[in-house]
């Protein structure tokens, strides 16, 4: 399904304009999972993180028509001692409400594995929530699997 968002990585010269909207997408995604406590960033840590060399926070934003902010996906790397190319760990991946089933987590989906292509790592891995029914579906329509015996999941590129 397409999706009318826009699908962007943040970059440093958007940072600290996408920082705020990011956080709170951040917030909305710790409040549905019961961590809201958690959530100790900062707008302005998030901006500095992405505006870091190496970047220390890579994030895909789904925007709407109308620039509201409607999704996010966070990605960092995992260098195995056991493989010869990195994992790509999906940290959060969100969308809210009114634009789920819309597209959007796909279109964001479709950006990290992207990315992970195009980088040169050799999966990519993420958590979901165990009682998370739709989002375990969303995950085995992209022909994601759950790890034996680990509620981890994993998708070669």
């Amino acid at each position: 399904m397409k999706t009318d968002a826009t699908i962007r990585w943040m970059t440093p010269g958007r940072a600290a304009a996408d920082a705020p909207g990011l956080l709170a997408l951040m917030h909305d995604l710790a409040a549905f999972e019961g961590w809201p406590d958690l959530l100790s960033i900062t707008a302005a840590e998030i901006a500095r993180r992405v505006s870091a060399s190496p970047p220390a926070l890579q994030a895909v934003l789904a925007e709407a028509p109308g620039g509201d902010l409607i999704g996010f996906a966070t990605v960092f790397a995992i260098p195995y001692a056991y493989a010869m190319n990195p994992s790509l760990e999906l940290e959060m991946l969100f969308v809210t409400e009114p634009w789920r089933a819309q597209g959007v987590g796909r279109a964001l989906m479709d950006a990290v594995l992207d990315h992970a292509r195009a980088g040169g790592f050799e999966r990519v891995e993420w958590n979901v929530l165990a009682d998370n029914a739709r989002a375990q579906a969303f995950y085995e329509s992209l022909d994601g699997a759950e790890k034996a015996g680990w509620r981890r999941w994993g998708l070669t590129v």
